[in-house]
């Protein structure tokens, strides 16, 4: 077995986000009476990309980020309402999401029994991390959960992975890191010295800055991948 731990990413990496995401929208437009449409989702994800950019490349705090995101959403549209009250909505709505990626359960439960010691490393927000793990019963897989809300920096900080390794006291060669974010998962392991997986569920092309070891489409595939390095 050349790989031990193998460290997953979270969000659209296992947890169905997307999905999440949209619920959780059609909630918070009954809420505060607007119309969900796929313009205002797209305006939305231009101005969240933009603030976890800003957070990954470590100019912007969690804290700041998670308002400033609705700050800017509804100073776009002219909304008159709480930044602050709406992230709170919004993180507790996200939290209770039960939505996976295809084959998650199966995948986690099948490494699990192999020997695999599975790890979730995450950028994603403390309360809704922990209560989707609780939502989707996912929990159980992981020997440990690292969420950078809690560890004082991010994926993809070389320091955030080097903590990572120190705690499951893993050598690099024995990890291999699957996410399905470029900037984040794969870059992190990149100059981190990781192998890595990039799960690539939209059929994204691959820049060039980026080497992954491995490429797959669905997560399912990773039963292959494994199957090669045994």
């Amino acid at each position: 077995m050349k790989y031990k731990h193998l460290l997953f990413d979270a969000d659209n990496t296992l947890f169905d986000f997307t999905q999440g995401e949209r619920e959780t929208f059609k909630e918070l437009g009954k809420i505060y009476n607007f119309e969900v449409t796929p313009s205002l989702m797209a305006d939305y994800h231009k101005i969240n990309k933009a603030c976890w950019k800003a957070y990954e490349e470590g100019t912007l705090s969690q804290d700041k980020l998670r308002v400033l995101r609705f700050e800017n959403f509804i100073n776009y549209f002219n909304f008159d309402m709480d930044s602050l009250q709406m992230e709170r909505d919004f993180t507790s709505i996200l939290s209770r999401q039960a939505h996976v990626i295809e084959d998650t359960h199966k995948v986690l439960s099948a490494f699990m029994a192999q020997g695999y010691q599975i790890q979730m490393i995450t950028n994603g927000l403390v309360e809704s991390q922990y209560g989707r793990l609780k939502s989707t019963d996912i929990e159980k897989y992981f020997s440990n959960i690292f969420i950078s809300g809690e560890m004082g920096c991010q994926k993809p900080d070389v320091e955030y992975f080097s903590i990572v390794l120190d705690k499951i006291k893993a050598k690099k060669e024995e990890c291999l890191v699957i996410g399905d974010r470029l900037e984040s998962d794969i870059l992190g392991a990149m100059n981190s010295n990781i192998d890595c997986v990039w799960l690539n569920l939209k059929g994204d092309e691959l820049s060039k800055e980026y080497k992954p070891t491995f490429i797959i489409n669905k997560l399912v595939s990773l039963f292959d991948v494994l199957a090669m390095t045994f």
